[in-house]
């Protein structure tokens, strides 16, 4: 059942990295991001020095046996309005979701290689 999202206010002061702010509904929610971080203790860049290869973004993700067993389940709403009246958000980060309503399926992976050269 989809219900009606209201939001008086809102701040989001830094959205980033594959992350989502959304109000109201949606059928599914995907999110992915590969990241590298590299700590050095002289200060170096090069963008082609470490490409995405390590094994760790090849992997596959491992997921949860889903039941075949049909789940019953009886909700009640009283009120059809999903209402917020003030939310301040510092940073929403790294395949984050905030999200104001209803989903049927989130599926988010963040995948990160810490690399230090000291």
């Amino acid at each position: 059942m989809s219900r009606l999202s209201v939001v008086h206010f809102l701040r989001a002061n830094a959205v980033s990295f594959s992350s989502v702010v959304q109000i109201g509904d949606s059928q599914e929610i995907r999110l992915s991001a590969r990241a590298l971080a590299v700590q050095r203790q002289l200060e170096y860049v090069d963008s082609r020095e470490f490409p995405l290869t390590f094994p760790i973004f090849a992997k596959p993700i491992p997921t949860p046996p889903i039941d075949a067993e049909p789940l019953c389940r009886h909700t009640l709403h009283d009120c059809p309005l999903i209402a917020v009246h003030s939310m301040r958000i510092i940073g929403v980060s790294s395949t984050s979701v905030v999200h104001i309503g209803s989903t049927k399926t989130v599926e988010a992976n963040s995948r990160v290689k810490h690399i230090r050269q000291l």
